[in-house]
């Protein structure tokens, strides 16, 4: 019997897809559930509302300017952050969903990136 997630967790890591990318080009690529992407994104939603409330997560310019208020946007934030809540999600990920993290794991020089994780990431801010 086949089984997707086993499967997913014996293959190794994808070259990642581009945050832009369309959520048709996600769930192709990932081979993904409808009940399983909202698994995922119901897991940046709350990383979204932990960096987003945050104002030692702006970036300097961000918080030297009084107009810049909760709930604070993407490209307000530091990047520092968003790569900190985007490891949190991958190491808080429920049994369901860390496969799909572990499809987007990859090292750029010695940090720890994760192209999944950063997609939902970024889509929660976007649709929010």
């Amino acid at each position: 019997m086949n089984d997707p997630i086993r499967e997913r967790r014996h293959t190794m890591t994808l070259p990642p897809l581009s945050q832009s990318a369309s959520k048709s080009e996600l769930c192709n690529r990932l081979k993904l559930s409808e009940s399983t992407h909202r698994l995922l994104l119901a897991e940046a939603v709350a990383a979204r509302n932990a960096l987003s409330s945050n104002r030692y997560n702006l970036t300097e310019q961000s918080r030297a300017d009084p107009s810049v208020a909760e709930p604070y946007r993407w490209d307000e934030l530091s990047e520092t952050s968003k790569h900190l809540h985007i490891l949190m999600i991958v190491r808080d990920a429920c049994a369901e969903t860390r496969p799909y993290y572990d499809i987007g794991r990859y090292m750029l020089h010695v940090n720890e990136e994760n192209w999944v994780a950063r997609w939902y990431l970024w889509h929660s801010f976007r649709y929010r």
